[in-house]
């Protein structure tokens, strides 16, 4: 018995971190977006066209590093659109990024039946597997849970790292960061506030669409209809209560990651109780985060302001 308890926890533990690892792509989208301003509500869509064009790549191409290039590309694609109207433009931030979840919902849907349809055998795309860490992968415990992954888990803790020390270790990420706080200061000093939220937008774009990507090149070998299930808005509420800081999305994304792994463990093992009573805990803790109860929680300034220089 004592076995099978270690075994469990081993594995609620393992799944905790690969489930938690899609929210933290799109989380530190999202989290790079706010930093200069510009709110990206298209994080689920954005997640979802990843998921698609990863699954269609690497179908179509036969390598999950075509598929993840090709998920890249259509994520800053979607960043560029979504900065083009926020920045230049000045249209409402929530209009667009709620405009880009339904277009993408009906996009991959329609273009993934084309697919089915066509297809005379099955349908399923090559996939990233397992690889262990020389070394890391022998630690007891630390080693099975974070070094016996696939390449986007390892990826995805070198984004955190990097994402926090240009943020908060160099002149650009200073500059970045005072475009979501007061732009028309950045801009007196000579930095552009535009340029900046560009490229904010399209790396909010891009990540998004990575995580999207991690659910059909790593968990499995199929696309689904609206598989994303609203992981993007978790993703956007993992950036409130992390307190828009890389290492606060990380645990966020964790705490959520593991509530939705212990639900799943719970109908395996056969606990007796409510699955449903399990995952209400990251949707309560999104409630609890909006209403700022979580925490003193305060945001850039500046974020979903459109700036024109005078």
């Amino acid at each position: 018995m004592h076995e099978v308890s270690w075994v469990t926890m081993l594995t609620w533990l393992m799944m905790s971190v690969r489930l938690a690892t899609p929210l933290l792509f799109a989380a530190l989208g999202g989290l790079l977006a706010e930093r200069s301003g510009v709110f990206n509500f298209g994080l689920e869509g954005m997640m979802l066209a990843g998921a698609f064009f990863a699954y269609a790549g690497s179908y179509f191409l036969g390598s999950p590093w075509a598929g993840l290039l090709l998920a890249v590309l259509i994520g800053m694609v979607s960043g560029l659109l979504l900065a083009y109207t926020s920045v230049n433009l000045g249209v409402s931030q929530m209009v667009v990024g709620i405009g880009i979840n339904i277009f993408y919902l009906g996009l991959t849907s329609y273009l993934y039946r084309l697919m089915s349809s066509a297809a005379a055998g099955a349908l399923s795309a090559p996939i990233f597997g397992d690889l262990r860490v020389p070394v890391l992968s022998r630690i007891p415990v630390i080693g099975t849970v974070l070094f016996h992954q696939n390449i986007m888990v390892y990826l995805c803790y070198i984004l955190v790292a990097v994402t926090w020390w240009f943020l908060f270790r160099t002149p650009t990420g200073l500059s970045y960061r005072s475009c979501g706080e007061n732009p028309a200061a950045a801009d007196s000093v000579g930095i552009n506030v535009h340029l900046m939220r560009y490229a904010g937008c399209i790396a909010s774009g891009a990540l998004a669409a990575v995580g999207g990507s991690f659910l059909t090149l790593t968990q499995v070998s199929r696309f689904l209809e609206n598989m994303v299930e609203g992981r993007g808005w978790i993703a956007l509420t993992a950036v409130i209560l992390g307190k828009w800081n890389p290492w606060g999305a990380l645990g966020a994304c964790f705490l959520f990651g593991a509530a939705n792994a212990l639900q799943m463990q719970m109908q395996i093992i056969g606990v007796n109780l409510p699955y449903q009573a399990v995952m209400m805990i990251p949707y309560i803790l999104t409630i609890l985060a909006l209403v700022g109860v979580v925490g003193r929680v305060k945001g850039p300034a500046a974020r979903g302001i459109p700036y024109f220089k005078q």
